[in-house]
């Protein structure tokens, strides 16, 4: 638990110091990274369950969509990188496969395109959004850490309430997560929701009330603890207890960016049709 809490320390600093340095590029960049490594974990769960990902194609295409979403075009131009990456993915994947006489990657792959880089390119959407509404750097930092935070918090809650009163499972795919935990893992995300619009008020838009973060917070809230336990059943099923060792008591990249993977798409939908 103490390397948990240290671990998850250490990366905010780390994003925090990046941020403030080299701005919203600094994140796009970190954003790519992390998109690069959980995709190959996942391509490598994916191997331990006997499935065959072309992990060279896949991995070759995730940053693409990642930084291209930013540097190249408006708020749609990271799906319309995603769909060339993808249907260019997906020719290759089933010539090479029906030249062997088998169709054996084309599902992993490209599923693993789909559910990382794709996924976590809404966080771009939203500085992008942002941008489009003539919103400062600062507001467009300060939605997608308010995303993170809210998500990444809820798991948070949720463990350390777990621990202490969690009696009911909620799920045989993760034993350790209970209802109770659930539950205060989202009042949890409410209320850090809240801390962070309070300190950073002057950064929000203006539709971006006090209720409207406590209410938004819940539905990231339910989507994080659904991402995670998405993650625990693909561990599950390759035999495994975490998907890396690289950050002491979390994991690997997957389980560092689990919770955010459903949390992206649902935070950029909200704040498109609530708050701006």
């Amino acid at each position: 638990m103490k390397q948990r809490i240290f671990s998850f320390t250490i990366l905010w600093l780390i994003v925090t110091v990046s941020l403030l340095i080299f701005g919203i590029d600094a994140g796009v960049w970190l954003l790519a990274g992390l998109a690069f490594f959980t995709q190959l974990e996942l391509y490598q769960l994916f191997d331990k369950m006997g499935l065959k990902p072309i992990k060279s194609l896949g991995l070759a295409c995730g940053p693409i969509i990642i930084l291209g979403s930013y540097y190249f075009g408006g708020v749609d131009a990271g799906t319309d990188i995603f769909i060339l990456c993808f249907l260019t993915l997906a020719l290759t994947i089933i010539i090479k496969d029906l030249q062997a006489g088998r169709l054996r990657s084309f599902m992993p792959t490209l599923f693993g395109l789909l559910y990382v880089p794709f996924m976590l390119h809404f966080f771009v959407k939203v500085v992008k959004m942002a941008e489009f509404h003539g919103f400062t750097d600062a507001t467009s930092i300060f939605l997608t850490i308010w995303i993170v935070a809210v998500a990444k918090c809820t798991d948070v809650g949720g463990l350390l309430v777990g621990m202490q009163i969690g009696k009911t499972p909620l799920s045989v795919i993760s034993p350790k997560k209970t209802f109770e935990g659930a539950a205060g893992g989202i009042v949890f995300a409410m209320l850090i929701g809240l801390f962070i619009l309070g300190i950073f008020n002057s950064y929000a838009p203006e539709g971006f009330t006090w209720w409207r973060s406590a209410l938004m917070a819940i539905p990231i809230g339910i989507a994080s603890i659904a991402s995670d336990l998405v993650e625990s059943a693909f561990k599950r099923q390759a035999d495994v207890k975490d998907s890396g060792t690289i950050i002491p008591g979390i994991g690997g990249i997957f389980d560092l960016t689990d919770s955010l993977l459903l949390t992206a798409p649902l935070g950029y939908l909200m704040f498109k049709y609530f708050i701006f």
